[in-house]
């Protein structure tokens, strides 16, 4: 099959725009077809690709900015900087002609690098400066190719030595090389490779590109090419050169330390008679930055030996600047505010991803989908399995028994992996990379026996399907076209995403017949390799290689877990139980972009997993949510927002204990928080107690209430009345955002500043409602009717009811108090500051409770739950009283007084699992 790209050629004919009309774009395709090139793709198809391409959209970043030290200084000085025809011009053009990138996508990637840039300083000027910052992206969504734009640009700029920090392995520090080699230095650092070839010349370095930039690196894309002092003299460089000096390290203290000493003989003693190096201003890019840059030492002592190597190297330099990348940022906004440490006091950058990244989102939503249960925005492409805990058990130990088979589960992801890739090359997409990821332990004894397991399970497939095995070709039908016991085939995924909204992000979903794909299975699985990944294997994942492109199912634990990227991820198999929400979201290879195959993909893992990803989309979204909210708001800085998320409720579970060292007390406030109840005591006494405590409480507000179908509303109820309701209510002792001690406890302390003083108060009553119960409002007996709530099956018990969402609330309720004119309000600032087209359904809750809600007026919202419907698994007997919940909608404070919390105690009570010890530095080496 020819390697010709169309699209590069039909881009070429579109003469560079970033937007083209339909007539542009059908124009181009048939000048395109009129040089009869050998392709797969008819004239409809590549229109479509092309429309594609050019409709992929990508959301403005947003900025939290320390404005006192922000001093800008690119405009004046871009008239002397050659963008166009230096790193950057050449970097833009790889971007666009080889790698594919949409227009809108390059502009915005323009835009924010300019940004950066210009939150840090002019590297010709004779300063002393240091500015430190942090851009948050997505798992998998581009970051790399992201610093790779600022590298170009500070290069440009007059940056003399950059320092990327790339993951604690070999293998993704020799990745990340290999990038910058091809999109920034262009030449080949791996000299068996350079030699083998006989063209060191690569990506940016081709005679098409502009070759007037120079740039020399310290390390090379070897396994072993980290920083050596005696590689870096053996080059002859000159130190003071102009031109640029850049290393691509590993965050390992040999590497670092060896760099340090070779510029520690490169500085001279300055007027502070310390040794420092004043003309060369030093960039260092953190990747990852949330794992092993973090000093996790307690205050008193000594930081922890990369932390503290990182800072010394940005020490020497009287022109530093550091900015870490990551899409896990929780670690980070806990590091100690003082000048010295890496927290990023300077800006915070949050970018948006593509409109065609496939992330948390759309593989998991924010609640686990039901088999019978389909979703307009969520990709039914997750497969619960539980036939695992013969395989490997759940918490295995290193030495405990190996398994004798593989479960049927794995069998099937197996077979799935041949399936994708055999309709990949039926859609054309032959010299393409296919990764299937098995991430089942952490331990090499196991990754090794599991993978021979699989090579022989694979070797059997491929002579069955090599002699046309009628059992086994109708094993493989059946996996491609029927739908068994939860699983959905490729067929019922492929119609199901082509029936809804998420057909738009990919041109190429199609329904394809056994018979066409039948004659692809062979090529297909002939060409597929099986490895073990880590530390003592000797394999790596040498796509670069392999030209033609690698079809691998990679065993691993943790070298495949952060930073990595797995080339045409199709198929991932995954039972690694982390309970720390960073380490738990980097895991996650399959997020990413999936350009002709996204309906292929398949993730096959637990349900629990499953949940545990749910919870995390939306701990990320309400971060996210928090850091757009805060960027709109003039004047925030980076240190108000780490105080924001410090005192959010939901974050406290979200990074291992070390890693907050530095908030051991954390300080919570509820103020513009949206707070609900979402976990029960089945205790029939505490159920009882709540229940009349309520209803006494209700009897006692005045007569002046609202009544609307679903519920009874109250204005001006004195705090008291509320702070009364509240010590009348049994709860779950440590229930984490809601407990009503410590909104008690908020409450009194936000009274004294003349806040939180006139209540509203809804009793929501389920209209036509199974089962009801009898209040007296305004001294008239009334039906209250009882709500369903569904129990989450896994961390509710016979003690206690768990919410299946963690939300007792529906959206709308919270506005249940708002008159015509508020709601009107109210939706007109949410659709001001929507980011997504169309019009939102109901107001958005943050905006509300942030700028409409008087800081005096909170709202609480009573609701009464049906046991008899809500309980399912775990059932209380028939009779029962309904559980009492609540959630409390507060407004905005303008003094904001916290609550402690401790953080320790509260990780350990959530979670009752301590986080496992990855490899603290990597490959180790001297």
């Amino acid at each position: 099959m020819s390697n010709i790209d169309p699209i590069k050629i039909i881009r070429q004919l579109l003469f560079g725009k970033s937007s083209v009309t339909v007539q542009e774009v059908e124009t181009a395709v048939d000048t395109f077809m009129k040089m009869n090139l050998p392709i797969p793709d008819s004239r409809e198809m590549l229109i479509r690709k092309v429309e594609e391409l050019f409709t992929i959209r990508q959301d403005e970043f947003r900025s939290i900015e320390k404005a006192d030290e922000n001093l800008p200084w690119l405009s004046e000085k871009r008239a002397k900087i050659d963008f166009a025809n230096g790193f950057w011009g050449n970097y833009k053009q790889h971007l666009e002609e080889e790698k594919n990138f949409a227009p809108d996508v390059i502009n915005k990637l323009d835009r924010l690098t300019d940004s950066i840039l210009d939150n840090l300083f002019d590297p010709t000027e004779k300063i002393k400066v240091n500015k430190k910052g942090l851009v948050v992206g997505q798992v998998q969504s581009g970051k790399t190719a992201n610093y790779t734009g600022l590298i170009c640009k500070a290069a440009d700029a007059g940056f003399g030595l950059i320092i990327v920090l790339a993951g604690i392995h070999n293998n993704l520090r020799s990745q990340t090389q290999l990038r910058i080699d091809e999109s920034f230095l262009g030449f080949d650092t791996k000299h068996k490779r350079a030699l083998i070839t006989k063209n060191i010349r690569i990506g940016v370095g081709q005679p098409s590109y502009s070759n007037k930039n120079v740039a020399h690196s310290l390390t090379s894309s070897e396994e072993n090419g980290d920083f050596k002092q005696a590689v870096a003299n053996s080059l002859g460089l000159n130190f003071d050169t102009s031109d640029t000096l850049i290393a691509v390290m590993k965050k390992n203290p040999s590497p670092l330390r060896h760099l340090y000493g070779w510029l520690s003989a490169n500085a001279k003693e300055d007027s502070d008679l310390r040794k420092a190096i004043r003309e060369k201003a030093i960039l260092v890019i953190d990747d990852e930055a949330d794992n092993a840059s973090i000093n996790t030492n307690k205050k008193e002592r000594e930081p922890t030996r990369i932390n503290g190597q990182i800072r010394d190297i940005l020490n020497l330099f009287n022109k530093s600047a550091y900015v870490g990348y990551t899409a896990t940022p929780f670690a980070n906004i806990f590091i100690p505010l003082d000048d010295q440490n890496l927290f990023p006091r300077n800006f915070i950058k949050n970018i948006p991803a593509p409109s065609n990244y496939i992330g948390p989102e759309k593989v998991f939503g924010f609640s686990p989908l039901e088999e019978d249960e389909a979703s307009n925005t969520v990709l039914p492409i997750v497969n619960r399995i539980n036939d695992y805990s013969g395989f490997v058990p759940d918490r295995h130990k290193k030495d405990d028994q190996l398994p004798s088979s593989l479960p049927e589960s794995l069998k099937r992801a197996i077979r799935c992996f041949i399936i994708t890739c055999a309709i990949r090359r039926l859609r054309g997409q032959t010299a393409v990379h296919n990764s299937m990821l098995i991430h089942v332990s952490r331990f090499q004894r196991w990754q090794d026996f599991i993978t021979d397991l699989i090579s022989n399970q694979l070797v059997d497939y491929r002579n069955r399907i090599d002699q046309n095995d009628k059992t086994t070709l109708e094993l493989f039908r059946n996996t491609f076209e029927t739908d068994l016991n939860g699983y959905k085939s490729y067929v019922s995924i492929s119609e199901q995403i082509l029936n809804s909204p998420l057909k738009e992000i990919d041109s190429q979903i199609t329904v394809h017949k056994w018979s066409d794909v039948l004659e692809h299975l062979n090529d297909a699985v002939q060409r597929i390799k099986v490895k073990a990944i880590h530390g003592g294997s000797g394999e790596a994942l040498d796509y670069y290689d392999h030209k033609d492109g690698l079809s691998v199912i990679a065993v691993g634990g943790n070298k495949l877990s952060r930073g990595l990227t797995l080339e045409g991820l199709s198929v991932s198999y995954y039972l690694r139980a982390s309970r720390m929400y960073d380490t738990l979201m980097q895991m996650g290879r399959w997020f990413g972009y999936r350009g002709g195959y996204v309906d292929l993909c398949r993730l096959f893992t637990s349900r629990e997993l499953n949940e545990w990803f749910c919870h995390i989309t939306q701990a990320s979204e309400e971060l996210r949510e928090e850091f757009d909210y805060m960027s709109d708001i003039a004047g925030s800085t980076p240190e108000q927002y780490a105080l924001r998320v410090r005192t959010h409720p939901g974050v406290l579970q979200i990074s291992a204990t070390n890693k907050m060292r530095s908030a051991t007390t954390v300080q919570i406030s509820w103020a513009g928080r949206l707070v609900e109840s979402y976990e029960f005591k089945k205790d029939i006494s505490t159920i009882d107690n709540n229940l009349s405590n309520t209803q006494k409480f209700i009897s006692g507000l005045p007569a002046n209430f609202v009544s609307k179908p679903n519920a009874f509303v109250w204005y001006d109820i004195p705090a008291e009345q509320v702070i009364n309701f509240f010590e009348g209510i049994q709860s779950v002792e440590n229930l984490k955002k809601a407990e009503p001690r410590k909104i008690i406890q908020f409450i009194t302390t936000q009274l004294r500043n003349g806040e939180l003083t006139d209540w509203r108060v809804a009793l929501m009553t389920k209209p036509n409602a199974k089962n009801t119960s009898y209040f007296v409002v305004s001294g008239n007996t009334v039906s209250i009717g009882q709500w369903k709530r569904t129990e989450d099956d896994k961390n509710s018990s016979e003690q206690l009811y768990y919410l299946r969402k963690s939300h007792i609330i529906s959206p709308s309720d919270e506005f249940i108090d708002f008159t015509d004119a508020e709601k009107s309000r109210a939706m007109e600032l949410t659709n001001l500051h929507r980011k997504k087209e169309g019009e939102a359904m109901y107001p958005n809750g943050q905006i509300v409770r942030n700028e409409l809600r008087d800081p005096r007026r909170p709202l609480l919202i009573i609701y009464l739950l049906d046991p008899e419907e809500s309980l399912e698994k775990y059932p209380l007997p028939k009779g029962t009283s309904p559980f009492v919940g609540y959630a409390i909608s507060f407004p905005k404070s303008n003094f904001n007084a916290p609550v402690s919390y401790a953080v320790n105690e509260e990780l350990l009570d959530r979670f009752d699992v301590v986080e496992e010890e990855f490899e603290e530095y990597g490959d180790d080496e001297d």
